[in-house]
Protein backbone atom coordinates (compact mmCIF):
# COMPACT_ATOMS: atom_id res chain seq x y z
CA UNK A 1 0.00 0.00 0.00
CA UNK A 2 2.78 2.19 0.91
CA UNK A 3 4.85 1.54 -1.88
CA UNK A 4 1.68 2.25 -4.34
CA UNK A 5 1.33 5.96 -2.75
CA UNK A 6 4.51 6.67 -2.88
CA UNK A 7 4.59 5.52 -6.67
CA UNK A 8 1.02 7.53 -6.81
CA UNK A 9 2.82 11.12 -5.93
CA UNK A 10 5.50 10.04 -8.53
CA UNK A 11 3.32 9.93 -10.83
CA UNK A 12 0.93 13.03 -9.95
CA UNK A 13 4.42 14.88 -10.06
CA UNK A 14 5.55 14.03 -13.11
CA UNK A 15 2.16 14.63 -15.17
CA UNK A 16 2.15 18.40 -13.26
CA UNK A 17 3.05 21.11 -15.03
CA UNK A 18 3.17 23.74 -12.11
CA UNK A 19 3.45 23.43 -8.65
CA UNK A 20 1.78 25.58 -5.43
CA UNK A 21 3.84 25.73 -2.13
CA UNK A 22 3.04 25.20 0.99
CA UNK A 23 5.22 25.20 4.05
CA UNK A 24 7.04 21.89 5.92
CA UNK A 25 7.49 22.13 9.08
CA UNK A 26 6.37 19.71 11.39
CA UNK A 27 4.90 20.80 14.95
CA UNK A 28 4.97 24.33 14.00
CA UNK A 29 2.52 26.69 13.27
CA UNK A 30 3.31 27.21 10.28
CA UNK A 31 3.57 23.63 8.66
CA UNK A 32 0.97 23.38 5.57
CA UNK A 33 0.47 27.27 5.27
CA UNK A 34 -0.02 27.75 1.73
CA UNK A 35 2.35 30.39 0.54
CA UNK A 36 1.69 33.23 -1.87
CA UNK A 37 3.36 36.02 -4.34
CA UNK A 38 3.19 39.38 -3.50
CA UNK A 39 5.40 42.36 -4.37
CA UNK A 40 7.82 40.23 -5.63
CA UNK A 41 8.33 38.22 -2.67
CA UNK A 42 6.47 35.12 -0.95
CA UNK A 43 4.43 35.24 2.03
CA UNK A 44 2.21 33.25 4.23
CA UNK A 45 -1.30 34.15 5.40
CA UNK A 46 -2.44 36.26 2.42
CA UNK A 47 -6.08 35.64 0.46
CA UNK A 48 -4.25 35.13 -2.37
CA UNK A 49 -1.20 36.17 -4.83
CA UNK A 50 -1.47 39.45 -6.34
CA UNK A 51 -1.69 39.41 -9.82
CA UNK A 52 -2.53 41.56 -13.08
CA UNK A 53 -2.72 40.81 -16.59
CA UNK A 54 -3.87 43.93 -18.86
CA UNK A 55 -7.17 45.18 -20.26
CA UNK A 56 -5.64 44.61 -24.07
CA UNK A 57 -4.99 41.20 -23.11
CA UNK A 58 -7.25 38.72 -24.63
CA UNK A 59 -6.63 34.98 -23.49
CA UNK A 60 -5.74 36.07 -20.21
CA UNK A 61 -5.46 32.50 -18.02
CA UNK A 62 -7.51 31.46 -14.91
CA UNK A 63 -5.83 32.65 -12.03
CA UNK A 64 -4.38 29.24 -10.33
CA UNK A 65 -2.60 30.82 -7.47
CA UNK A 66 0.49 31.21 -7.22
CA UNK A 67 2.75 28.87 -9.36
CA UNK A 68 6.06 27.74 -10.02
CA UNK A 69 8.20 25.62 -12.36
CA UNK A 70 9.54 22.26 -11.07
CA UNK A 71 12.83 23.45 -10.20
CA UNK A 72 11.74 26.65 -8.61
CA UNK A 73 13.68 29.10 -11.00
CA UNK A 74 10.32 30.98 -12.81
CA UNK A 75 6.40 31.72 -12.10
CA UNK A 76 4.11 29.77 -14.03
CA UNK A 77 2.97 33.21 -15.92
CA UNK A 78 1.88 33.34 -19.15
CA UNK A 79 3.45 37.44 -19.85
CA UNK A 80 6.42 36.62 -22.27
CA UNK A 81 9.77 36.90 -21.10
CA UNK A 82 8.29 35.07 -17.66
CA UNK A 83 9.30 35.80 -14.23
CA UNK A 84 12.34 34.27 -12.32
CA UNK A 85 13.21 33.47 -9.01
CA UNK A 86 15.76 34.32 -7.22
CA UNK A 87 17.56 34.46 -3.48
CA UNK A 88 18.49 37.73 -2.75
CA UNK A 89 22.00 38.35 -0.72
CA UNK A 90 20.32 38.12 3.12
CA UNK A 91 17.97 35.15 1.48
CA UNK A 92 14.95 36.37 0.97
CA UNK A 93 13.14 34.65 -2.04
CA UNK A 94 11.73 37.08 -4.42
CA UNK A 95 11.10 37.26 -8.21
CA UNK A 96 11.11 39.32 -11.35
CA UNK A 97 8.80 41.67 -12.56
CA UNK A 98 7.09 41.26 -15.74
CA UNK A 99 9.23 42.42 -18.70
CA UNK A 100 12.37 42.58 -17.09
CA UNK A 101 15.10 40.24 -15.95
CA UNK A 102 16.65 42.59 -13.67
CA UNK A 103 17.89 40.93 -10.41
CA UNK A 104 20.15 43.18 -7.29
CA UNK A 105 23.30 42.31 -7.51
CA UNK A 106 24.68 39.36 -5.38
CA UNK A 107 21.47 37.27 -5.88
CA UNK A 108 21.47 33.58 -7.14
CA UNK A 109 19.31 31.60 -9.12
CA UNK A 110 19.05 27.67 -8.18
CA UNK A 111 20.26 26.34 -5.50
CA UNK A 112 16.52 24.26 -4.75
CA UNK A 113 16.39 20.51 -4.25
CA UNK A 114 14.40 17.69 -3.55
CA UNK A 115 15.18 15.40 -0.48
CA UNK A 116 13.62 12.28 1.00
CA UNK A 117 12.83 13.27 4.90
CA UNK A 118 12.34 10.12 7.32
CA UNK A 119 9.56 10.91 9.97
CA UNK A 120 9.69 7.32 11.37
CA UNK A 121 10.51 4.14 10.44
CA UNK A 122 7.20 3.89 8.60
CA UNK A 123 6.84 7.18 7.32
CA UNK A 124 8.69 9.49 4.93
CA UNK A 125 7.78 12.30 2.87
CA UNK A 126 9.46 14.47 0.04
CA UNK A 127 10.42 18.08 1.01
CA UNK A 128 12.39 20.98 -1.91
CA UNK A 129 15.13 22.51 0.13
CA UNK A 130 17.65 24.91 -0.91
CA UNK A 131 21.40 25.06 -0.66
CA UNK A 132 22.84 28.44 -1.50
CA UNK A 133 25.03 27.63 -4.91
CA UNK A 134 27.71 29.85 -4.05
CA UNK A 135 29.71 26.76 -2.63
CA UNK A 136 29.38 28.74 0.91
CA UNK A 137 27.18 25.46 2.42
CA UNK A 138 24.72 27.72 3.82
CA UNK A 139 21.13 26.65 3.11
CA UNK A 140 17.79 25.74 4.56
CA UNK A 141 14.33 27.05 4.56
CA UNK A 142 13.70 29.91 7.06
CA UNK A 143 9.67 31.40 7.58
CA UNK A 144 10.57 34.70 8.97
CA UNK A 145 8.45 37.18 10.96
CA UNK A 146 9.62 40.28 9.21
CA UNK A 147 7.59 41.43 6.36
CA UNK A 148 8.20 44.28 4.45
CA UNK A 149 6.58 47.62 4.97
CA UNK A 150 4.97 47.50 1.27
CA UNK A 151 3.23 43.76 2.49
CA UNK A 152 2.14 45.04 5.93
CA UNK A 153 -1.86 45.03 6.11
CA UNK A 154 -2.23 42.77 3.42
CA UNK A 155 -2.67 40.13 6.00
CA UNK A 156 1.06 38.55 5.67
CA UNK A 157 2.65 37.04 8.84
CA UNK A 158 5.66 35.39 7.53
CA UNK A 159 8.01 35.70 4.86
CA UNK A 160 9.88 33.07 2.95
CA UNK A 161 13.52 33.27 3.13
CA UNK A 162 16.50 30.40 3.03
CA UNK A 163 19.85 30.47 4.84
CA UNK A 164 22.92 32.63 2.62
CA UNK A 165 25.89 34.15 3.79
CA UNK A 166 24.49 37.44 4.74
CA UNK A 167 20.69 36.06 6.14
CA UNK A 168 20.34 37.39 9.51
CA UNK A 169 16.90 37.82 10.59
CA UNK A 170 15.35 37.07 13.57
CA UNK A 171 12.84 34.83 15.43
CA UNK A 172 12.62 32.84 12.46
CA UNK A 173 11.04 29.37 11.84
CA UNK A 174 13.32 26.59 10.53
CA UNK A 175 11.42 24.60 8.23
CA UNK A 176 12.38 20.65 7.11
CA UNK A 177 11.60 22.36 3.31
CA UNK A 178 8.64 23.17 1.15
CA UNK A 179 5.94 20.85 -0.39
CA UNK A 180 5.65 21.21 -4.13
CA UNK A 181 1.96 19.86 -4.58
CA UNK A 182 1.17 19.24 -8.19
CA UNK A 183 -1.24 21.17 -10.23
CA UNK A 184 -2.30 20.53 -13.86
CA UNK A 185 -2.22 23.71 -15.17
CA UNK A 186 0.41 25.36 -17.46
CA UNK A 187 -0.04 28.60 -16.09
CA UNK A 188 -1.07 30.31 -12.43
CA UNK A 189 -1.45 34.25 -13.78
CA UNK A 190 -1.00 36.46 -17.11
CA UNK A 191 2.25 37.82 -14.19
CA UNK A 192 2.46 38.14 -10.59
CA UNK A 193 2.95 41.65 -9.47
Amino acid sequence: MRTQLLLNCFAAAASATTYFLTVFAPNTEVDGALINASGQGFYLSLDGPSVYCPDNVSDCPKIEGTLVTSNMTAMAVKVPGGQQIYVLPDGQVQYTRAHSSLQPPGSMVGGWFNKTVVLSSNDSRYAFDYLAPDGSGKGGVKICPDVPDAIKGTGAGYSLYVGTKAFNESFCIEAVGLNLMPKNVTFGAWEYV
